[in-house]
C-alpha cells in the first residue's frame, strides 16, 4: 500500500517539474527574443546569455525540488513501514501512532 502512495506521489512531483522546466524553457525562449529588441548587438548578447542562465538555473532548481520530493517519499514510504513492524509505535519515540 505504501508503495503505491510513493509513486502516486513521485509521479506527481515528476509532473510539477516537467511543468517547471517547460515554464522555465518558454520563459527562456521569450527572454531571448527579446533581448534582440534592445538594439545593442552588444547587449542582446549579453542579454540572451543571461537568459540562458537563467533558464539552466530554473530547470536545475525544478530537478532539484524533484529529487528531494523522492527522497522525502521514500523516507516517509520507510517510516510507514517501520511503525507497521513495530506494531503501531516508533522505536524512535516509543509512542503509538493515534
Amino acid at each position: 500500500m505504501e508503495s503505491g502512495k510513493e509513486a502516486a506521489a513521485n509521479a506527481g512531483a515528476s509532473a510539477r517539474a516537467g511543468m517547471e522546466k517547460t515554464r522555465a524553457a518558454f520563459q527562456g525562449q521569450v527572454d531571448k527574443a527579446a533581448a534582440y529588441t534592445t538594439g545593442h548587438r552588444e547587449a542582446a548578447v549579453v542579454n540572451k546569455e543571461a537568459a540562458e542562465v537563467k533558464k539552466q538555473q530554473r530547470m536545475r532548481a525544478a530537478e532539484e525540488e524533484k529529487q528531494r520530493a523522492v527522497r522525502d517519499n521514500a523516507a516517509a514510504k520507510e517510516r510507514a513501514e517501520t511503525e507497521d513492524r513495530h506494531g503501531g509505535h516508533s522505536p524512535a519515540s516509543g509512542q503509538s501512532k493515534e
